[in-house]
């Protein structure tokens, strides 16, 4: 499972027209850390720093937090390959098992 953690609330903004339509366009993005793997399946070292493109109803970014990459970001694409559009869900909060009291 893939570990993402946001560290900033804070949402760029790129706009313009599209040379191809001639429509407006808009997208949203929102810096985040990436825990990814090596090509041998090991952990790598360093979080890597990603950039999530946000969905058009998507009103606000994902708040500061850890996260875990939802299923629903995997999609076969217009060539039917596998693609990946990073969707984020809280990642499970870890619990502790309580310590045995002292006799």
């Amino acid at each position: 499972m893939l570990k993402v953690s946001v560290e900033t609330e804070v949402v760029d903004t790129k706009s313009g027209t599209s040379a191809k339509t001639g429509k407006p366009y808009q997208i949203r993005e929102q810096e985040a850390w990436m825990y990814g793997f090596n090509r041998d399946g090991s952990p790598q070292k360093h979080p890597q720093k990603i950039k999530l493109t946000l969905d058009d109803d998507q009103e606000r970014g994902y708040p500061i937090g850890q996260y875990t990459l939802d299923l629903a970001s995997l999609y076969v694409d217009r060539f039917c390959q596998v693609a990946i559009r990073a969707r984020l869900r809280a990642a499970a909060a870890v619990s502790v098992p309580a310590q045995p009291k002292a006799a």
